[in-house]
């Protein structure tokens, strides 16, 4: 991924072998709904952290890191570690620590010194907290500091063949493809023929099934293209009120929805790779 594609679509983020409670998975659903793609990395006795480290920059060679230094990972003393991959990805791939609060003011100065001042890690350390709930908001400003997100405001989840938009325009049932979806807007087909909407024209009660979940919304028209035999448009979703975007539940539904289509490909992604690595 080029620079100026990193700026407009975002960077991932891989929290590497953090204390999940600490760090619970519910955070990355709710960093997604902010825009953050964020994703854990664990520990386990199938493919060495190294490999899997080595992979998903290989994936994503414009991601983020973000390691424990706190964990205990065979092979891996994170001094040396961080510094020789500080080394090897150059500029690509952001390099972040984090770890366990220091009650040692001179000890957690010692951390900062050495990350930042001494290996220059590109995404800065962070220390989380045992005792408070502060650390959503700790991690969160985290990722905006480091730009993750990029100018692209939400997550967008490609939908399968399987996904459709329904509803009806004068009396007529209309039926399209859904190609992908955000909390915000959502991307259908419809024939080029049958398909009369006016730009800005409001719908009531359309059905959306996102890889086999189903609800419903109102929307409005506010992109349209027609290509060969179909019509590309893109809704936004407007609440009964006709103000932008999803109701509060049904919102929080379909962010569920595109956290497990997202997650769901990157691991596929993730685990092939570090299958066929230790081969």
């Amino acid at each position: 991924m080029e620079s100026s594609e990193v700026e407009l679509f975002g960077r991932k983020t891989f929290f590497i072998a953090p204390d999940t409670s600490l760090i619970p998975k519910s955070y990355l659903e709710e960093f997604m709904l902010r825009g953050y793609q964020a994703y854990i990395i664990n520990d386990d006795y199938v493919c060495p952290m190294q490999t899997k480290v080595r992979e998903i920059i290989r994936l994503y060679p414009q991601s983020i890191l973000y390691f424990n230094i706190d964990s205990s990972i065979d092979g891996i003393d994170w001094k040396s570690y961080i510094r020789e991959l500080r080394e090897f990805v150059g500029n690509d791939a952001l390099i972040g620590i984090f770890y366990l609060v220091r009650q040692n003011p001179q000890e957690e100065a010692e951390i900062k010194r050495l990350y930042l001042d001494d290996i220059h890690v590109g995404a800065g350390c962070f220390a989380l907290s045992a005792r408070d709930h502060n650390n959503f908001d700790s991690i969160l400003s985290v990722l905006e500091q480091t730009g993750a997100k990029g100018r692209r405001n939400l997550v967008r989840a490609s939908c399968d063949s399987s996904s459709t938009v329904s509803f009806e325009h004068k009396g007529i049932r209309c039926t399209a493809n859904l190609l992908d979806v955000n909390v915000s807007y959502f991307r259908c087909d419809l024939r080029a023929d049958t398909e009369k909407l006016e730009i800005f024209e409001k719908l009531r009660d359309v059905s959306l099934s996102v890889n086999g979940s189903a609800f419903k919304s109102d929307a409005v028209l506010i992109m349209k293209r027609t290509m060969h035999d179909k019509t590309l448009c893109i809704f936004m979703f407007i609440k009964r009120d006709d103000s932008p975007d999803l109701d509060t539940e049904t919102e929080k539904f379909l962010n569920q929805k595109i956290y497990q289509i997202v997650l769901n490909e990157n691991s596929e992604k993730l685990q092939v790779a570090f299958r066929a690595a230790e081969k």
